[in-house]
């Protein structure tokens, strides 16, 4: 024969469960209140600090080994470390973009067969945000097209200015100027929005055309 469970027993376990639910629940509200905290502490500026300075380097320390290996160049800066030119297809709106190479390993760029030591790099500003647009700059494989890949650099890049040296000064323009090779953007503006929060960033680009790029 079972024993059943007496009246008091039952309001007792009850008691305890309704003491440990209560517990949990407001261990979760605290869990929710210090991620709604953090959240709203979270500032925008140190991570746009972050995408300038890698900006900044990727400029500065561009090199294309092989700048023949870059299709549809409009142009490029006299040490040939720069250049504007339309991306990969499969990753492109057939929009010019700055370009950029990269040696040595990075933690940004890897693809399925690991690190290469030079990629060739497109900065793409499309619904994903501010992204880079990768390939190596030597196939992977043997008789095969080299891979292309995309990195989003931050997803709260809103806009991109081009900043040009004109007669009446400097002007900003949305896209890069396709009708006049001899005419390259000296700065890129980046327009950062998350919530009510906003910022801008601006990266210098150096050096002049070299027409003989796009020959």
């Amino acid at each position: 024969m079972r024993r059943a469970f007496t009246l008091i027993e039952v309001v007792l376990a009850m008691s305890v469960s309704a003491v440990v639910m209560f517990g949990c629940c407001a261990l979760m509200f605290d869990m929710f209140s210090v991620a709604e905290r953090l959240e709203r502490g979270w500032s925008l500026k140190p991570h746009a600090d972050g995408v300038e300075r890698f900006l900044r380097s990727a400029a500065a320390e561009s090199l294309l080994t092989h700048p023949s290996r870059v299709e549809n160049a409009l142009a490029a800066y006299p040490s040939k470390t720069l250049a504007i030119s339309i991306p990969p297809e499969s990753e492109s709106s057939g929009e010019y973009c700055l370009t950029f190479g990269v040696e040595g390993a990075h933690p940004l760029f890897v693809s399925p067969t690991g690190f290469s030591p030079e990629k060739i790099c497109w900065l793409v500003f499309d619904g994903d945000g501010l992204s880079l647009v990768w390939r190596h700059a030597n196939a992977e494989f043997e008789n095969s097209a080299a891979g292309v890949y995309k990195t989003v650099l931050s997803p709260f890049v809103k806009k991109i200015g081009y900043i040009y040296d004109s007669d009446s000064g400097w002007e900003e323009e949305d896209e890069i100027d396709e009708t006049d090779s001899s005419k390259l953007p000296y700065f890129i503006r980046l327009y950062f929005e998350r919530g009510g929060e906003k910022t801008e960033r601006i990266v210098p680009l150096s050096g002049l055309l070299d027409p003989a790029f796009a020959q």
